[in-house]
């Protein structure tokens, strides 16, 4: 299979301890490191409608640098306003101008609810105006959107299912999930969803338990270590569609779902490659370390709200609850525990597809050697490892600043592993 050596260098700088956003494809908006982050998730977003530039910048500069309740309220406002041009244009038979503007108030509607509690009531209110206003574009697109509830355990997982056009034909199909933090709807845009929709692809992006989604819906569905068994449900329900390839299936995860994701295709044979963005073999190390909870742990105390930093407070009033933790202090230990849980180590044999891992350098040195590590120990020769730079204005988490870039070095390389 061919290969692009300018996008595997193995000797970029790092940062000395790992980052989401550590180059000059920052937006340099926020003093922040992790609110100027997140204004890149939305701004990458632009690549398939789902923001514009001029909203989100104006909108991150009526931010109070550092608080989430400005965050939260000015990013409603530009939600709130957008969805009304999205409903008067729909309500003037102007399809198109709709569907777009839907799109957007989905993302900024996301954006909003980011760093709301988990126990706070706005968040799942957000949430839901963010999910409607994506059904809302879903059913305005030439081959619509359907949403899915995937069986699973007498409850249901959120999704859509994505067909490129309306035809019965057989093709080869994704799933995408997220992390810690997303929702199946911004899968579409950053996720690869319309990416892979031109591409010829059915898509199902969905979410699993602990997800935000499915959890803000069902607070009973929190995040377990063996993601073999959500997977599962998701292949049982895409082997019940006749628009399915049963051999050409494929699986991509994000941030922590490159645990997710290996760990199930250990497990699961159904599927036949997937995609690791990126290999994350021990999720304990790089979350406590990214989000300053090593900080907390060592203390050994409680400390109080008004000495968290914005990571460790996201992590206790959002991170806990997804695990089934009441979001305090004290609970961290416990917590800590379960993501120790989270660990691919042992796993190298059973992990036998083409497997694609994408790194990038803002990431850290820890997160790309803790991923070498464990993809050298991979049997597949067609596996492949990646590692984009600033040079690209890809060393975000995730290839935050280039999404055309992240998909092209995706699609290409699942398409060549289908084709053989």
């Amino acid at each position: 299979m061919s290969s692009t050596p300018s996008l595997e260098k193995a000797h970029e700088p790092f940062e000395t301890k790992n980052a989401q956003s550590a180059g000059r494809s920052a937006p340099g908006v926020f003093k922040s490191q992790t609110f100027d982050f997140q204004l890149m998730r939305w701004l990458s977003q632009t690549t398939y409608s789902g923001a514009e530039i001029g909203e989100c910048f104006s909108t991150a500069h009526l931010i109070d640098d550092g608080s989430t309740e400005s965050w939260l309220q000015e990013w409603s406002k530009t939600a709130r306003r957008v969805e009304d041009i999205a409903r008067d244009c729909a309500r003037r038979g102007h399809r198109v101008s709709a569907r777009e503007a839907f799109l957007r108030a989905t993302t900024y509607y996301e954006a909003a609810f980011f760093y709301a509690a988990s126990r706070d009531p706005r968040k799942r209110e957000l949430y839901l105006h963010h999910r409607d206003c994506f059904r809302h574009a879903g059913v305005l697109f030439d081959n619509p959107f359907e949403p899915v509830e995937i069986p699973y355990e007498g409850r249901a997982l959120p999704g859509y299912f994505m067909r490129p056009d309306s035809s019965a034909a057989t093709r080869k199909t994704v799933m995408i999930i997220t992390g810690g933090d997303g929702t199946a709807e911004r899968l579409y845009f950053n996720g690869g969803g319309a990416a892979a929709l031109r591409r010829g692809y059915n898509v199902l992006c969905f979410e699993g338990p602990g997800q935000t989604g499915a959890h803000l819906l069902d607070r009973s569905l929190t995040f377990r270590y063996d993601w073999e068994v959500p997977t599962a449900a998701a292949v049982d329900y895409l082997l019940s569609r006749p628009e399915v390839d049963v051999d050409r299936i494929a699986y991509v995860g994000y941030s922590w779902g490159g645990y997710f994701v290996p760990r199930a295709v250990a497990f699961d044979k159904r599927i036949s490659a997937c995609i690791a963005n990126c290999l994350a073999p021990d999720i304990y190390t790089p979350v406590v370390q990214t989000m300053d909870v090593d900080q907390l742990l060592a203390a050994g105390q409680p400390i109080t709200d008004d000495q968290l930093t914005t990571k460790q407070r996201y992590s206790i009033e959002e991170g806990l609850p997804r695990f089934g933790f009441e979001p305090q202090a004290e609970n961290l230990i416990r917590w800590a525990e379960m993501l120790k849980q989270m660990t691919l180590w042992g796993l190298e044999d059973k992990i036998t597809i083409p497997l694609l891992n994408m790194s990038s350098t803002g990431e850290g040195k820890l997160m790309h050697d803790n991923a070498k590590a464990f993809f050298d120990a991979l049997p597949n020769p067609r596996n492949r490892f990646v590692l984009t730079n600033e040079d690209q204005g890809a060393e975000m988490h995730t290839q935050r600043g280039n999404s055309s870039l992240l998909h092209q070095i995706q699609f290409d390389w699942l398409d060549e592993v289908f084709a053989d």
